[in-house]
């Protein structure tokens, strides 16, 4: 099988039928109308599930599989991911970049300086937030091109331009 991407994070169960409610992690919550199986990582294994349906929930969606018919079940999910064939996503516009694609970079600036590893992206009303951490240290990289000046996909690696008090 191919490498898998996320497309959603479970938050919670919901109702009593195995419903659970999901953070989506897609451009559009249209996404899902393309998935038919989803993949989920429990201990060591990967076990595929039918997508039985799912509908929009505010900004996060109430997703049904076929296996999971219980609340039991669908609590035992909590914090997991929902996952799809990469090949199965599909393509952006230039300079557009799926989130499994930006997790895990590093960073660096313009100087050359290792800033730290981006570990999550946090979704705001104007632009995304990178999480950068290195040990200890956390920072918040805005991901707008006054900041950002180069993402290598190939080489898993973002280039920065600080503004002034952002790295402090």
């Amino acid at each position: 099988m191919s490498s898998l991407v996320s497309i959603g994070r479970v938050v919670k169960s919901r109702g009593v039928k195995g419903e659970f409610v999901v953070a989506p992690l897609t451009f559009s919550l249209k996404r899902y109308d393309d998935v038919s199986r989803v993949y989920i990582r429990i201990g060591d294994e990967t076990r595929e599930f039918t997508l039985e349906y799912y509908r929009p929930y505010g900004r996060m969606v109430i997703v049904k599989l076929s296996e999971i018919n219980s609340p039991e079940d669908a609590r035992l999910l909590k914090g997991r991911h929902l996952m799809v064939p990469e090949e199965e996503s599909p393509p952006l516009p230039e300079g557009v970049y799926y989130y499994y694609q930006i997790i895990g970079m590093d960073v660096f600036t313009t100087d050359g300086a290792f800033i730290g590893r981006v570990t999550d992206i946090i979704e705001t009303g104007s632009n995304d937030v990178y999480v950068v951490r290195d040990g200890d240290r956390e920072y918040l990289i805005p991901a707008v091109r006054d900041v950002i000046k180069e993402i290598d996909t190939e080489k898993k690696r973002i280039v920065i331009t600080p503004e002034a008090g952002l790295l402090e």
